[in-house]
């Protein structure tokens, strides 16, 4: 362990958590099942590393099961290589400060790792189960529990691109079906929107990242773009995804909008 980690202790782990959270006094332990949800980290307000990572079941040690998500926020050295030492799926018994609302934990230390509670054990086996839905249009979709997003491929004008609906904990994809639907009942339409939207928007850019004398027209421009993805969120608004052709030196075209508004944004994350 690194001599400049001094995570906080006690009660004031609660400066841990940045988010406006109120904690309880005094720690507990409890014992959870890690969830598939990624893991993150950041740099804490001290010398050490904030792990983040999430529970899909718990409880106080010795009391009844929650069927519900704790996040839990876990001090670490600087230096610490961490996201492997939780897998998902697995159980372990820690002891934390707990949120008032009880949404919330900050690790204080690993009491027991891979313990045997068969009522949390039952849960891991149930959540391990693929949850597929069978659809007309879009065949199979599987649930991604790491992101809560249901995938599958589609066919977008003769082209088989993979397509996200973005869900909840609730799981229901009735809005992102009916937009998924309606963009690709009209996918002609909309890929010449796309395809027009992208020149205005990215077309002098892209001519500004390639070398000096070098110079692409719109033509050029669209056959070095390709769809690779199309992603559908709750509230309508949809994102599609394409491979930049080096244009941006890897970066991918992201073409956003929504039926409502048309499209109104583009940008080259990665």
């Amino acid at each position: 362990m690194s001599e400049s980690y001094e995570p906080p202790t006690g009660e004031e782990l609660s400066t841990v958590d940045v988010a406006d959270c109120e904690y309880t006094s005094g720690l507990i332990e409890i014992d959870g099942l890690i969830s598939e949800s990624g893991q993150g980290g950041w740099p804490g307000e001290g010398r050490y590393t904030v792990h983040s990572f999430t529970m899909a079941a718990w409880r106080r040690t010795g009391q009844s099961v929650r069927n519900e998500t704790l996040l839990l926020l876990r001090p670490v050295p600087e230096t610490a290589s961490y996201f492997g030492d939780f897998q998902a799926g697995t159980l372990h018994r820690f002891e934390v400060l707990l949120s008032v609302d009880q949404t919330r934990a900050i690790v204080s230390k690993i009491v027991e790792e891979n313990i045997k509670d068969d009522e949390l054990e039952a849960i891991a086996i149930e959540l391990a189960r693929p949850v597929v839905l069978q659809t007309e249009r879009f065949g199979e979709l599987t649930l991604n529990r790491s992101i809560h997003w249901f995938e599958g491929v589609a066919n977008w004008n003769s082209q088989e691109v993979e397509i996200s609906l973005e869900t909840d904990e609730d799981l229901d994809i009735t809005n992102q079906l009916e937009t998924a639907e309606t963009l690709f009942a009209n996918a002609a339409e909309w890929q010449e929107k796309i395809n027009a939207f992208a020149v205005a928007e990215k077309l002098e850019l892209a001519n500004d990242w390639q070398e000096k004398g070098q110079k692409l027209d719109a033509d050029e421009f669209l056959q070095r773009m390709s769809l690779n993805s199309i992603t559908i969120k709750p509230d309508g608004e949809f994102e599609f995804w394409h491979d930049d052709g080096d244009i941006f030196f890897g970066h991918s075209i992201q073409i956003s909008g929504s039926l409502t508004q048309g499209l109104t944004d583009s940008d080259i994350p990665g």
